[in-house]
C-alpha cells in the first residue's frame, strides 16, 4: 500500500484535467482584463470626439481655403498601410483565439459601461 511509485504531479494533487484548463482560464483572464481596459480607454476618449471632430472639419476646411496643402493621396495610402499592418498583426491572432475573444468582448463593454 504504501511502496506506489507516484508521479510528482500525483503527490500535488494535479491531474491531466488541471493541464489543460489552465491556459484556457489565462487566456480567459487576459482577454478580459485588457478588453476592460480598452473598453474604458474608449470611453473616456470618447468625451474629446468632439474636439477631435472640430480639429479634423477645421484641417478640411484650411485644405479647402488652399491655406494648408494636403496630400489626399499620399493621406489614403499612409492610413491605407497603417490599417495593413494593424489586421495582420492583431486582427488575425484575435480570430483565431476564440475564447480570448469573447472573453475580450466581455471586458470591453463591462469597460464601456464603467467608464
Amino acid at each position: 500500500m504504501w511502496n506506489r511509485n507516484l508521479s510528482a504531479t500525483q503527490l500535488r494533487g494535479e491531474n491531466e484535467m488541471s493541464s489543460l484548463i489552465d491556459p484556457i482560464i489565462y487566456v480567459l483572464i487576459i482577454g478580459c482584463i485588457a478588453g476592460y481596459f480598452i473598453g474604458y480607454l474608449v470611453k473616456k476618449i470618447s468625451n474629446f470626439a468632439l474636439i477631435i471632430g472640430i480639429i479634423f472639419f477645421l484641417l478640411m476646411y484650411l485644405a479647402y481655403t488652399r491655406a494648408v496643402n494636403l496630400d489626399f493621396a499620399e493621406l489614403g495610402a499612409t492610413v491605407s498601410r497603417f490599417s495593413g499592418i494593424l489586421a495582420t498583426l492583431g486582427l488575425t491572432s484575435l480570430a483565431t483565439s476564440a475564447p480570448f475573444a469573447g472573453s475580450f468582448v466581455i471586458g470591453l463593454v463591462l469597460g464601456l459601461k464603467r467608464g
